[in-house]
Order: C-alpha cells, then structure tokens, then sequence
C-alpha cells in the first residue's frame, strides 16, 4: 500500500477500533454491532480507507448524540474484502457465521457485492454497498436483503456516452476491467454512444490482476479511434502509463473507478502530465444540499484539505441508515435482526416523514422515539430506496486539470427516455 493510504488506513482503524467503537462479537443488550467490509487493500483501497472515515464520522455522531435506545451503541466489525470476489466471500461467511451481524455495509466494488450476496441473502443479512454501480445488482434474486446508496451504471454510461460524443469524438473503443462493473459500464457506454451515430470500434477486456496490457491497447488503438475510455480502477496507472510507452496517447473518458486524487497525481508523476489535460470522466454526484454541506465540513475536519473522496458519502449515508432502522427496530420492542432492519429501511429513507440530515441524530432519535416517521435526506442526497433497493441521483462530469480533478458538470438522467440527447439534462458544478 502507498504511504498516504496507509496513513489513512491507520487513522480510520484507530477510530474504529478505539473510544466508542469497542468492537464485541455480538451486539449485546441495545447495543448494535453490524458489518464493514470494505476494500482496504486491492484495486480500489484509496477507497475504502476512505469509507471508514465516513462511517465514523457518522458513528460519532450517533453515539455522542444518544446513540441508540437508552443510550446503546452503535459499532462496527470491520474486515477487509481485498476488493476480490472470493475474499469478500470469505469475510461476510465471517460476518453472518461468528460475529452474527444484522447488517454489513459493503462492498466497494460490484465484483465482491455480488457474490458476496450470495451468503447474505440466504442468511437474512441486510448488505448495503456505497460503490457497487453494476447493473446487475438491480436484477439481483436478493429477496430485498440487498441496497446501496450509489446510483446504478445505467445512469453513468449514459452520461459517459454523451459527454464524450459532445467532445466531438465520432468512434470510440472502450478497455474495460471483466467484472460486473466493468462489463455492465462499458456496455451501457457502448450502446449509448451508438444511439448517439458514434461508432464503437472495439470492446477490450482485461482481467482483475492483469499486469501486461499490450494485446488490449493492440485491440483498442486496431481501428484508430477517435478516443480510447478506460473503465478501471487503481490498474488504470500502469495501463496508461504502457499505453502512453506504446505511444497511444488518446486515451479519454474515465469513469468513478478512476475518480482518485491520488491515483491522478502518480499518473502525472510517470507519463507527461500534460497527456491528461482537459480529460474528462464521470462519476455520480451529490448535489448542493444542507446535507452534504455538513458533511463536507466534518470529512474536512477529519482529513483536512481533502475535498470528500468519490462514494464517501454513500457509506456514510449507508451507516446513518441502518443505525436508523436499527433504532426503529428497537423503538418497535423487535429483536435488531436482519429482517427487521430491512423491514424498516424504507420507512427510515423515503417520504413521507420529519426531514433529518447530517449530523441530526438527536433530532431523528426524538422523532423515532416518539412514534414518528422519519425522513431521511442524506450527504448523498435524498437517498430514496425503490423497489429494487437502489436509488436515483446525479452523475457528475469532470475532468483534469493541472494534474487534479476538477468537478464540472452535474447531470440527471431520464431512464424513459431512449436518446441520450433526450434523457440527459447538465448544469454547472
């Protein structure tokens, strides 16, 4: 791991595991400890050191406003899913099995979400991922144990396929990572580009672990392209720094896998950082809100001079509502089970009901203890679960500039709509 994310590896574990978090196996009279699991090592672990930040600081805020019913705590057992089918696996089998958790917020990528649901939904475990964008999570056989907080990739391909069309590329080939959220975004980007009259010239998979890209920047740059997208996640360094070696340098149009400080900087460190000025990328995006003002404020106090990491409001919002309907759970004289907490999730995020936001804990603790319907507006946004379990929001356009990202464009996107041109409708950042 690099310095920095081991540093914030290191920060978020103290939190977790220091203080309030005293992490039991079992949650133990109005006490609650339910699942982490995210990727602190793999091919997104800039991500998940983050997602632990923000779970704490919404585990902060419960338990020193409250907590849970008289005053029980909130907590987390964190584990490691390595950002890898099998090892994502292996920690939830850990989770439902040993420490018997309601709940577990997790995972960051598709790829370990979903067959990660595999053990959860059996066991009547709630699962709910702050990243997982594929669009086969919305299709999953889930008996409704399965949520995330992140809009799907059928709204991002959309997106991504517009504003690259609008940049005035005509033809397009996509390199992509074979999981099912590369798979399902470069799909969705495809077809969507092809509504548009671009032409999609070649598909070109690799596999997680890959360390030799030639044959598919071979494939990729066969037909001359106007532009090469890249849908990766931290393999895109050593993917376009062999591209760039190989002297194919239009290379544009990356995705939220890639939507990494950190990772942009090491770019500009090994190719010509002038190769990724004006390239743009999409990702989903919150909107202006009280919410995620809040929030904002406390990620920055947390890390300062970082801007709140992409998806890291998701997993706070993750946090925020199963400790909500955990406490409804318990305001109902229910044991906290999994069943119990997904019965109450909705009643918890969606309207009607008193609007609560970040950091207004007290406020949504008196609301549920009295009986009331809660309403819960999120740093992410309105955080609506549909039937499906998955909610609506915006994707944001941006791009590089002087080697950082800059967020230009925030976007909604209608699903009824089937040219692109139709269904999407941008507005400054």
């Amino acid at each position: 791991m690099k310095g920095k994310m081991m540093k914030l590896v290191a920060l978020a574990l103290v939190a977790v595991f220091g203080g309030i978090f005293t992490v039991s196996s079992l949650s133990q009279g109005n006490d609650v400890a339910i699942g982490a699991a995210y990727c602190l090592t793999g091919g997104l672990s800039d991500f998940g050191s983050r997602f632990l930040t923000a779970i704490n600081i919404a585990g902060e805020n419960i338990n020193g406003n409250g907590g849970l019913k008289g005053g029980g705590k909130y907590s987390y057992i964190v584990r490691d899913d390595g950002t890898n089918p099998q090892q994502a696996v292996n920690v939830v089998t850990d989770l439902v099995n040993n420490a018997k958790v309601p709940a577990i917020l997790g995972h960051c990528s598709s790829g370990a979400t979903i067959p990660a649901s595999a053990v959860t939904v059996p066991a009547k475990v709630v699962m709910i991922s702050p990243s997982g964008t594929s669009p086969r999570i919305t299709t999953l056989q889930d008996n409704d144990y399965v949520f995330r907080t992140a809009p799907s990739d059928a709204l991002q391909g959309v997106v991504l396929a517009k504003a690259l069309f609008d940049k005035g590329y005509k033809s397009l080939a996509i390199i992509y990572r074979n999981d099912a959220y590369g798979g399902g975004l470069a799909q969705v980007t495809s077809d969507n580009f092809k509504k548009l009259g671009g032409t999609v010239t070649a598909l070109a998979a690799y596999e997680d672990g890959t360390t030799d890209f030639s044959s598919q920047i071979a494939a990729a740059s066969k037909d001359k392209p106007a532009a090469i997208s890249i849908i990766a996640f931290e393999e895109a360094e050593a993917l376009i720094s062999q591209m760039v070696k190989a002297g194919v340098t239009n290379f544009d149009g990356f995705t939220d896998g890639t939507k990494n400080p950190d990772l942009i900087a090491r770019l500009a460190k090994v190719i010509d950082p002038k190769l990724l000025e004006g390239k743009i990328g999409t990702g989903p995006g919150s909107k202006p809100s009280a919410g995620f003002d809040a929030y904002t404020k406390l990620y920055k106090a947390k890390l300062p001079g970082e801007d709140p990491f992409i998806f890291s409001a998701n997993a706070y919002d993750s946090a925020m509502l199963v400790a909500l309907a955990a406490l409804k759970v318990q305001q109902l004289g229910q044991p906290v089970n999994g069943e119990n907490v997904r019965n109450q999730l909705r009643f918890v995020a969606n309207p009607p009901g008193d609007v609560v936001t970040v950091n207004e804990w007290a406020k949504a603790k008196a609301a549920i203890d009295a009986g009331k319907d809660i309403n819960y507006e999120g740093a992410s946004g309105d955080v609506n679960f549909d039937a499906a379990g998955d909610v609506s929001g915006p994707v944001g356009i941006w791009s590089i500039k002087n080697s950082k990202i800059s967020d230009d464009q925030l976007c909604d996107v209608d699903l009824s709509k089937a040219n692109p041109n139709d269904a999407v409708k941008c507005s400054k950042s």
